[in-house]
């Protein structure tokens, strides 16, 4: 078994110190065209001269980094576009409501519904990336309106509500014939 000489775990670690790469930054997994151009610039460098790369083989790997940066660049088109067809959305939207009358709910610094108001959409603000309502002169997100126009609220059951039907006769009646009736 051969013995190594002058190598200990100490010498290792420090080896390996020496080959970080100083300028890398950390979560960076996306390679660029220039490190593409250099990593084929050390596989050149570095080839074996018996067995040199062949012109297919660095021709292959070209178009794929060029289809590789067409397609990213495509997909940030794409965002891009999506992102201003949303805005354009939301702009649109908020235009639509000037006038209208809508319910919209009133929160507080942390968030927590402390109220309603109802009223007309009297102006709106487009600065900015999301558009504001003003109503009753105060100015409200989009994502607080509630409803639109006035919305009834809610009956409790057993407040004191009549027993007759759209007809005007009484439901005990009626629930009377209809024993009589099924008889």
């Amino acid at each position: 078994m051969a013995e190594t000489t002058g190598v200990d775990s100490t010498t290792r670690v420090n080896l390996a110190d020496t080959y970080v790469r100083k300028d890398a930054s950390p979560n960076n997994s996306a390679l660029s065209m220039d490190d593409f151009w250099k990593l084929l610039a050390a596989q050149l460098r570095y080839q074996d001269s018996s067995n040199p790369m062949s012109n297919s083989e660095m021709m292959g790997q070209l178009v794929q980094m060029g289809t590789m940066s067409a397609m990213d660049n495509m997909s940030t088109t794409i965002t891009d576009a999506m992102n201003s067809l949303s805005q354009i959305s939301l702009s649109s939207y908020a235009t639509g409501l000037l006038g209208k009358e809508i319910t919209v709910a009133d929160v507080d610094k942390d968030g927590k519904l402390i109220g309603e108001t109802v009223g007309k959409v009297e102006g709106i603000a487009l600065t900015g990336s999301n558009p504001y309502i003003y109503v009753n002169g105060k100015a409200y997100s989009l994502s607080q309106i509630v409803s639109m126009g006035t919305v009834p609220k809610k009956e409790e059951e057993g407040d004191g509500e009549d027993d007759t039907t759209t007809d005007g006769t009484d439901n005990e009646e009626n629930s009377e014939d209809n024993k009589t009736e099924a008889v």
